[in-house]
């Protein structure tokens, strides 16, 4: 049967987005209930009791891998492997160094536990959880038991979902999503947690003169855990040469990242970037160089009162006071370091200088409502002219400040047909950050590999902000379709009704066998004559053809992008 048929803070809305919106945000909820002490490769099990909710878990096999033995446990079906160290702990000598190999341990390996977030801050207010560790680079396994045995009843091998959590390189865990779904679809997922914030992008004079490779540290750790899945996955029943490399938000600019990253040759097949397009904007959203970064760097070490800062000096700086200090000098995305990110992603896209793979690439429909309403839901106060006024400006600068650019866009987009200046500002983000930058990727790529585009529409979706105007299906509405319950750091429930979960279900069967893309006949390959996107929405999902250019206004941005941007 075919899937688918055919057709914080009072001031924030004065001084911009600039936080919210290079933020692209993911969140820390869950405390898990783990046993500790099963019996290897018994069949003992425990009653666990979390939140009035009793489980039944028992002690998974254990499991060799290239570093020891790991002991996790089966919870409802799914075998999971929680806090698996995958590099060394980047701390004191390692801070700002390229993740080094684990280290090998005697005895049995406890992964019945998920480890900390990285250290972060709650820069992206209620979409963030303060706090974390600095040793942090673990990741985490899960095996739907039947699937696995199946499989190897069969002799085969099941492909592999590798998640890369938003949360604007700043915040994040990857303990906030639930992999149940994607692993009773016969997926074996793995999460990771990756530095954040200024101890993963950082550049200074003193740290760069010291030989080894340098600034995007985070990207490190995660090519780092991509070489780790494809020393170890077999030994959990996966197949090392498919793999899916899947991410949201600053999770998808990840992943297409990767696609550029000579290190990551070879070490995925698919790439699925849910509203990952932003470095592929000009002006501030592109790849730093790194003398930008060193700038910033430079301006960090003296807020730290580190004027002539020595390599040794940068190091003695506890989290607490990089946490405390570092939001004014965070970078917005990666750098190009030469070696990691050889040029800019869009440069290496149209110049053929990328991992080849298919990609499944898409948006939200609304993803700008998201960044419009944040500052509503932290304040209780709407958007008004002076905040829609200084956002318009913002934005404005970042594509170019060019004379005539604000008036243009305003004559594009008039804010007086709109209910509200939120709902103005809203679609201003959609289409110039997310729609036209994605489907710039799209027509570079399109008849280099194969191209699935899609556009997440469901407006009925869940919403865990509380604004004056509707979300519809806003920037990141889309994970608690394929993450079961994903709700931020909120208290709002995103449970699905019945048509909602039959979305979910088809976009889960996709997301966890993205190999076999090809056989949903319904969703064509990418043609940019045909802007034919795939249109997850209610009551049934559909591809669409010459809708998307209209709907984004994407004849006015290509026109921005050749005549106003700086080049």
């Amino acid at each position: 049967m075919n899937l688918f048929r055919k057709k914080a803070w009072r001031n924030l809305s004065k001084i911009g987005l600039a936080v919210l919106l290079a933020g692209q945000f993911s969140f820390s909820t869950a405390a898990d209930v783990v046993v500790t002490n099963g019996v290897p490769n018994g069949a003992q099990s425990v009653a666990v009791t979390d939140l009035a909710t009793t489980v039944v878990q028992q002690t998974a096999q254990i499991v060799r891998i290239n570093t020891g033995l790991l002991r996790g446990t089966i919870e409802n079906g799914i075998e999971s492997y929680k806090g698996i160290p995958y590099a060394q702990p980047p701390v004191g000598e390692l801070r700002w160094r390229p993740p080094q190999p684990p280290k090998a341990w005697e005895g049995v390996y406890d992964a019945t536990e998920y480890k900390s977030q990285f250290a972060q801050n709650s820069d992206l207010g209620v979409f963030a959880t303060a706090g974390g560790s600095e040793d942090a680079l673990y990741l985490n396994v899960f095996v739907d038991e039947a699937a696995r045995l199946k499989a190897e009843a069969n002799n085969e091998k099941l492909p592999v979902f590798v998640w890369i959590h938003g949360g604007g390189l700043k915040v994040g865990a990857s303990q906030d999503y639930n992999p149940t779904a994607l692993a009773k679809e016969g997926a074996i997922v793995v999460t990771i947690n990756y530095r954040l914030g200024i101890f993963g992008l950082f550049a200074h004079p003193a740290i760069d003169a010291e030989g080894h490779t340098i600034g995007n540290y985070g990207l490190m750790d995660q090519d780092m855990a991509l070489t780790w899945v494809q020393e170890n996955i077999s030994q959990f029943g996966g197949d090392p040469q498919n793999v899916t490399l899947a991410g949201e938000s600053s999770g998808g600019e990840s992943v297409l990242t990767a696609m550029v990253n000579p290190h990551s040759a070879g070490k995925f097949q698919q790439v699925i970037s849910m509203s990952g397009n932003t470095s592929t904007m000009t002006a501030a959203f592109t790849q730093n160089s790194i003398a930008e970064a060193e700038a910033k760097g430079i301006a960090f070490a003296e807020a730290n009162g580190l004027k002539e800062a020595t390599a040794e000096q940068l190091r003695s700086l506890s989290t607490e006071q990089i946490l405390r200090t570092q939001t004014p000098y965070m970078l917005m995305t990666f750098m190009v370091d030469g070696e990691y990110i050889p040029e800019r992603s869009m440069e290496a896209f149209k110049n053929g200088h990328f991992n080849k793979a298919t990609l499944i690439n898409g948006i939200t429909k609304n993803e700008g409502n998201f960044f419009a309403g944040l500052p509503e839901t932290l304040t209780g106060k709407p958007m008004d002219r002076e905040g829609y006024m200084a956002n318009l400006d913002w934005l404005v600068g970042l594509l170019g400040d060019r004379p005539g650019l604000k008036e243009a866009i305003m004559a594009e987009y008039p804010p007086e047909q709109y209910n509200s200046y939120g709902e103005a500002f809203a679609p201003l983000i959609t289409d110039a950050w997310m729609a036209s930058s994605m489907q710039r990727i799209n027509d570079v790529l399109y008849d280099q590999i194969p191209v699935y585009a899609y556009v997440f529409a469901d407006e009925t979706a869940p919403s865990y902000l509380v604004t004056s105007f509707p979300q519809k299906a806003s920037h990141t509405y889309e994970l608690p379709y394929i993450f079961p319950g994903f709700n931020g750091s909120s208290i709002q429930s995103t449970a699905l009704n019945p048509e909602q979960q039959k979305l979910a279900n088809q976009m889960v069967q996709v997301w966890a066998r993205a190999g076999e893309i090809n056989k949903q006949s319904e969703w064509s390959i990418y043609d940019p004559k045909k802007q034919n996107y795939m249109t997850f929405t209610l009551p049934n999902s559909y591809m669409s053809e010459n809708e998307f250019n209209e709907a984004h206004h994407t004849a006015f941005w290509n026109k921005v992008n050749s005549e106003y941007q700086a080049k």
